[in-house]
């Protein structure tokens, strides 16, 4: 009996811990995540310092306190899980070419501020609802990613609503 009881306790805490683990799902998601974000947060700082509108600006410091708390969750979570997994703390070629532009813009920022946004909070929560569905998604990474698609959406929605020049 004694054997039988011990034999249970190991069996599920390898269960537990397993959950616990990280898959193939987490790690591709992790970095395109991770990388998203942080695009988030650079673009944001952009439109501190370069747009003149007020609501542009509003909207550029929720995206940086938003996105500065949700990658500190995720980041948590995934060192958790996996105290060895790098979790990206730069943007992808693509974001930076993005970012350039946005540097780059001048009068026009606004507008493509606003198109960025857009397009990014678009992909990102298409992303994250993908991850949130996924069956082999560790359980505690998509309890903080499912608790994230109703913030994504609204700077989403948000975002649709900045203005499109700048004065």
């Amino acid at each position: 009996m004694k054997k039988i009881l011990i034999l249970t306790a190991l069996v599920m805490g390898t269960t537990a811990s397993a959950a616990m683990m990280l898959t193939s799902t987490d790690k591709a998601f992790v970095p395109k995540a991770a990388m998203g974000n942080q695009f988030e947060i650079e673009a944001a700082k952009l439109a501190q310092t370069m747009s003149m509108d007020t609501k542009v600006k509003t909207y550029a410091a929720k995206m940086i306190t938003d996105h500065t708390k949700l990658g500190a969750q995720v980041k948590a979570t995934v060192k958790k899980a996996d105290p060895n997994m790098m979790v990206p703390a730069t943007v992808s070629p693509a974001q930076q070419k993005m970012l350039d532009a946005l540097k780059a813009s001048g009068k026009s920022f606004d507008s493509l501020y606003k198109k960025d946004m857009e397009a990014s909070h678009a992909e990102t929560y298409a992303l994250f609802q993908k991850y949130s569905a996924s069956m082999d998604a560790n359980a505690n990474l998509k309890t903080v990613i499912k608790g994230a698609l109703p913030t994504v959406k609204g700077h989403l929605d948000m975002a649709k609503g900045l203005p499109a020049m700048s004065m």
